[in-house]
C-alpha cells in the first residue's frame, strides 16, 4: 500500500504536468517582421494596415500611397485624412479614412488595469504601428487599387449611438475612371458586434476582375498577450470542425486554403470575429510583425463589366469572451471559451459560481462557496478513505512482523498482506481513490478559474484586487533581484504540511519524509497560479484538516469505548 501511495500522488502530479504539457500551448513568439520584399509581394489592395494607422506627423508620406500603383487605378480626388469617432455605451471605435479600416477599438466597461485607475481596454492591441483590424480584401484586384485609399465621408467625426438606436457611417472612394468602392458600418448602442457592407461598382469601361473579402488583424501585445496556459492566435469553423492556429504554424507558413463559417483573431478573454453572410474561404494567415496576425477570408473571384456591381457583407464582434454574448452572437461561437477537456465539469461549476455571485457579489467568496459544496459531494469518499488509511496504520505492527517472516519470499508476503486486508476488511485502494477522483475537478476548475472573464480584476477583499492573476502583496529585493511575495501559497502549502502530518500514514519513516516535499513542491508549483486556484486550494486544505481532526476524535472515542 505504501508503494501504491507514492505512486498514486506521483501519478496526479504528473497527469496535471502532462496535461499542462500537451494542452496548454506555450509562450507563443512569431518571427521577425516582414522585410520590404515581402511586403512589396502583398502589395496591391485597400492594405492599410501594412503602412500602419496614419498620424499627424506621417499624413504627407501616407498620402503619397494613395496615388496608386503602376498599371493601377488612380483616385478621382486627393482627399484629407479623418478620424471618425463612433461612441456606444459599450465600446468607442475608430475608423479611419485611410483605407477605411478600425485602428482602435475601446471596451468602456473593461479597463487595462484593476481598480479605479484602470483605463478603457485597446482590443486592437497595443504599441506604436499595428495592423488594422477591418480592411476591404482586394489583393487579387485586376486593375490593383492603391495601397491606402482615402475614403471620403458625410459622417461627423464623433458619432454618438445611444442605447437601442442604430446608426451608420457611409465611406465612399471612387477612381478617375469611374470605379467606385463603398463601405458602410452599422453600429448598434446595445451590442458588440457591428455590420460591415462593402461594394465594389465597375463605372469604367473595362472589365475589372475582384476577389472581395475582408482581412481581419490583431496584434497580441499587452492585455492581449499570450501566457502559458491559454491559447492566443487564430481560430476559425471550417465546415462545424474548430481550428486553432497558434502563432508559430502561421509563421512557418503551413496553413492552408478552405472554406470557413467564420474567422477569429483569439486571445484569453478578447476575441476580433468576422462572421460573413455565407460561408467564404480563408485565403491566407500571415504573420505582422512579431506578435500580430494578418487573417484574410474571401467569397468568389467576380468579372465586371462595365456597369456590374457585386456586394458582400457580414458582421464583427469586438468584444469580451462572456458566454452569453457569444451565444447570442451565434454560430457556436461560445466555444471560444475554451474549458479544456473536462468542460463538462468545468461548465457546471462555472454556473454554480455565477449563480452564487448573484447573491454575494464577490466572486472570492462564491469560489469558497464552491469548495464547500465540492468538499460535501467527495464527503463519503474522504470519510471512508481516512477510515481506511486509520486502519491500515493499526495493521502496521502485523505488518512488520509479515515483513520480517517473509522477507526472502515476496510472493508469499505478497499473498499474507492481501489476506490481512481481506480478514480486516481493507480496501488498499480506498486511500488514494479520493485523490485521484478530485484531480479531474481540479483541472476542471483551475480551465474555469483561467478563462472565465467574469473572474478579471474581480477582487476578493483588502490587497487581492485579481482573482484571476496571482497574489502579488508586495516585492523584496535580493541580489538584484526581485521577488513577488504572496501569502496565499504560503498559507496553503503550510495547511498542507499540517495536513499531512494529521494524516493516518501507513509508510515507512523514509517515505513519509519524502511525502513532506510535497508542500514545498506545491507551494512552488501554485506561486504563478490565479488567486482564486488559490483559494480553492487553501480553503480545501482547511475543510480536510477540520474533517481529520473530527475523524481522529470520533476514532479515539470508539477506541476507548471498546477498551
Amino acid at each position: 500500500m505504501e508503494k501504491r501511495m507514492i505512486l498514486a500522488i506521483a501519478l496526479s502530479i504528473a497527469l496535471f504536468f502532462v496535461y499542462m504539457h500537451f494542452f496548454g500551448p506555450s509562450p507563443q513568439k512569431g518571427p521577425e517582421a516582414p522585410g520590404p520584399q515581402e511586403t512589396a509581394r502583398r502589395g496591391g489592395g485597400d492594405n492599410a494596415a501594412r503602412a500602419g494607422a496614419p498620424t499627424a506627423g506621417a499624413t504627407q508620406a501616407l498620402a503619397a500611397s494613395t496615388s496608386g500603383v503602376p498599371g493601377g487605378l488612380v483616385p478621382k480626388a486627393s482627399l484629407p485624412l479623418r478620424r471618425i469617432a463612433v461612441k456606444t455605451p459599450l465600446f468607442t471605435a475608430t475608423i479611419d479614412t485611410g483605407g477605411g479600416g478600425l485602428p482602435s477599438i475601446l471596451l468602456n466597461e473593461y479597463k487595462d488595469a484593476p481598480g479605479p485607475k484602470g483605463k478603457p481596454l485597446e482590443i486592437v492591441g497595443s504599441g506604436g504601428s499595428r495592423p488594422l483590424p477591418l480592411d476591404l480584401y482586394l489583393e487579387e484586384s485586376q486593375p490593383s487599387f492603391p495601397l491606402l485609399p482615402v475614403f471620403a465621408s458625410d459622417a461627423p467625426d464623433t458619432l454618438a449611438v445611444k442605447k437601442g438606436e442604430k446608426k451608420n457611417v457611409l465611406l465612399t472612394w471612387e477612381s478617375a475612371g469611374g470605379v467606385r468602392i463603398s463601405r458602410e458600418y452599422v453600429f448598434s448602442g446595445d451590442r458588440y458586434d457591428f455590420e460591415v457592407r462593402a461594394q465594389v461598382s465597375n463605372g469604367s469601361r473595362e472589365p475589372l476582375r475582384v476577389r472581395p473579402g475582408f482581412d481581419l488583424s490583431q496584434d497580441f501585445k499587452g492585455e492581449l498577450a499570450g501566457d502559458s496556459y491559454t491559447f492566443t492566435g487564430a481560430v476559425v469553423d471550417a465546415k462545424g470542425k474548430f481550428e486553432q492556429i497558434d502563432l508559430k504554424t502561421i509563421g512557418k507558413g503551413k496553413v492552408e486554403k478552405y472554406p470557413v463559417q467564420w474567422a477569429a483573431a483569439d486571445s484569453k478573454y478578447f476575441s476580433l470575429i468576422f462572421l460573413p453572410d455565407k460561408e467564404w474561404t480563408l485565403e491566407k494567415i500571415t504573420l505582422a510583425g512579431e506578435t500580430g496576425i494578418r487573417m484574410s477570408i474571401a467569397d468568389s473571384p467576380a468579372v465586371l463589366s462595365p456597369g456590374d456591381m457585386v456586394r458582400v457583407s457580414g458582421r464583427v464582434f469586438a468584444g469580451p469572451k462572456r458566454t452569453d454574448l457569444l451565444k447570442e452572437t451565434g454560430k457556436n461561437l461560445e466555444a471560444l471559451v475554451d474549458y479544456g477537456w473536462f468542460a463538462f465539469l468545468a461548465k457546471p461549476l462555472v454556473w454554480l459560481m455565477k449563480a452564487s455571485n448573484r447573491v454575494t457579489r464577490n466572486y472570492g467568496i462564491d469560489i469558497i462557496v464552491l469548495t464547500i459544496l465540492i468538499k460535501i459531494l467527495f464527503f463519503p469518499l474522504t470519510k471512508k478513505s481516512m477510515a481506511s488509511m486509520k486502519k491500515m496504520q493499526d495493521l502496521q505492527p502485523i505488518m512488520a512482523k509479515l515483513k520480517e517472516k517473509y522477507k526472502d519470499d515476496q510472493a508469499r508476503l505478497n499473498q499474507e498482506t492481501m489476506n490481512l486486508y481481506k480478514t480486516y476488511k481493507i480496501n488498499p485502494v480506498s486511500g488514494c481513490l479520493p485523490m485521484l477522483m478530485q484531480i479531474p475537478v481540479f483541472i476542471a476548475l483551475y480551465k474555469a478559474l483561467l478563462v472565465t472573464i467574469e473572474l478579471r480584476h474581480s477582487p476578493f477583499f483588502l490587497w487581492i484586487n485579481d482573482l484571476a492573476a496571482p497574489e502579488h502583496l508586495w516585492d523584496i529585493a535580493v541580489a538584484g533581484y526581485t521577488i513577488p511575495i504572496r501569502l496565499l501559497p504560503l498559507l496553503m502549502g503550510i495547511s498542507m504540511f499540517v495536513q499531512q502530518k494529521m494524516t493516518p500514514s501507513a509508510g515507512d519513516p523514509n517515505q513519509q519524509k519524502i511525502m513532506l516535499l510535497m508542500p514545498i513542491i506545491f507551494t512552488f508549483m501554485f506561486w504563478g497560479f490565479p488567486t482564486g486556484l488559490v483559494i480553492y486550494w487553501l480553503v480545501n486544505n482547511v475543510l480536510s484538516i477540520g474533517q481529520q481532526l473530527i475523524h481522529n476524535a470520533q476514532a479515539e472515542a470508539a477506541k476507548a469505548a471498546s477498551a
